[in-house]
């Protein structure tokens, strides 16, 4: 009898487990589809914002502004940024691991210094936890990503750049490829030429309309207004690619835990049937004995 109890306990508490996993995985779905819309409804935005800014870099007569300027120190005394999305929570299959491993991979191989900014308290207590230094007052929630958080954001590291306290700036964000499976994508933000010219093909297209630009008042006070808007764009589109791939992660990985939480309690009611048909056995042998015996006086 203790044998059964003991199965079902476990099949009491495995039930319990699966409850929480379902209702997790309901709300990981409802907020991937209000991530989605917000996701859809950004991409038009930061699709032409993208490409004014291509079209501007392909206008933009030599410049020496802060935004555009290669840093010329050796790659051992730069001071790297790095501005890494993960999530507040984990539960949610190798989301926050994949990010983590990509960010100190490029650490290792960049060399020099590094700043690192986190966005997410699953990163922000993964390198406290080992000794890493982070920006203490970059204290962002990655839950419901907004253009304020992405403005801040931007306020924040522009001046870091242009003011020399940083040689460039990476993004690190996770994006989904599909609904079964996401990629670490790693962006240089800054400087800015160098982040267009790795994502285009340096030669213009042959199709192009061969546009005039004029800027005024000057190329420098353009690239200056125009900027934040890109930077302050980018992230927030990162921030909302980073919240669908987290939402999907936990989807698949509730999902998976519910999936292996049925097939437990299948093996264990199976246990439990054969225990129990063991007992009820034991016991019409234990009757028939007695029965045998008292038939036999």
């Amino acid at each position: 009898m203790a044998q059964l109890k003991e199965i079902r306990d476990r099949i009491n508490s495995i039930q319990g487990t699966q409850k929480i996993t379902g209702a997790m995985y309901m709300i990981a779905t409802t907020k991937l589809r209000h991530a989605r819309e917000s996701r859809d409804n950004n991409a038009v935005y930061f699709s032409a914002l993208k490409n004014l800014m291509e079209r501007l870099l392909r206008h933009l007569p030599q410049s020496d502004h802060p935004y555009l300027r290669i840093s010329s120190k050796p790659k051992d005394q730069q001071t790297h940024g790095y501005l890494m999305i993960t999530a507040d929570k984990g539960l949610a299959g190798a989301y926050n691991q994949n990010i983590l491993k990509e960010t100190e991979r490029f650490m290792k191989e960049d060399g020099g210094r590094s700043r690192i900014f986190v966005v997410g308290e699953t990163g922000r207590r993964y390198f406290r936890n080992h000794g890493k230094e982070i920006e203490e007052d970059f204290e962002y929630s990655s839950e419901n990503p907004s253009h304020h958080v992405g403005r801040l954001i931007t306020s924040y590291l522009l001046p870091l750049f242009r003011d020399g306290e940083i040689d460039d700036l990476r993004i690190i964000y996770t994006a989904m490829k599909s609904a079964m499976e996401a990629e670490v994508r790693v962006r240089q933000l800054l400087p800015l030429a160098s982040s267009i010219e790795a994502e285009l093909d340096k030669q213009i297209p042959k199709d192009i309309y061969n546009e005039e630009f004029i800027f005024s008042p000057s190329p420098d006070e353009v690239i200056s207004a125009v900027v934040p808007n890109y930077m302050n764009g980018y992230i927030y589109s990162a921030l909302i690619e980073s919240f669908c791939a987290e939402q999907n992660s936990r989807m698949l990985a509730m999902q998976t835990a519910s999936d292996a939480a049925s097939s437990m309690i299948k093996d264990l009611n199976v246990q439990y049937n054969r225990a129990r048909q063991g007992v009820i056995t034991q016991e019409i042998t234990e009757v028939s004995a007695g029965a045998e015996a008292l038939s036999a006086i």
